[in-house]
């Protein structure tokens, strides 16, 4: 199985798209590093996107804006570690839509 992950590694590097997926694989990554990071109430957060090696997340209060910003370091930190091609370098708290 080794040798098809490295041909796919490599195509996706060829069609330059492994930043993209790298950056999928960040924001899907969000909750799990979020709820590390700050506990299991950053569940109530989503990443929405990376937008010039900043990821958007959407948060349900001002609180928790200042709380993501507080621990802005360590989240991107896990982050680039679970996706290092991200290129995610900031977080960016912006309001959750309601219902």
């Amino acid at each position: 199985m080794r040798p098809l992950a490295a041909a796919i590694a490599r195509t996706l590097r060829t069609l330059r798209l492994d930043s993209d997926v790298a950056k999928a694989d960040a924001i899907r990554s969000w909750t799990a590093v979020a709820s590390l990071v700050i506990g299991p109430d950053a569940a109530r957060t989503t990443a929405l996107r990376v937008d010039e090696g900043t990821l958007v997340v959407a948060v349900p209060t001002v609180q928790w804006a200042a709380e993501i910003r507080l621990r802005e370091e360590e989240l991107v930190a896990e982050l680039v570690a679970r996706a290092p091609r991200s290129g995610i370098a900031k977080i960016r708290s912006v309001p959750a839509s309601r219902p």
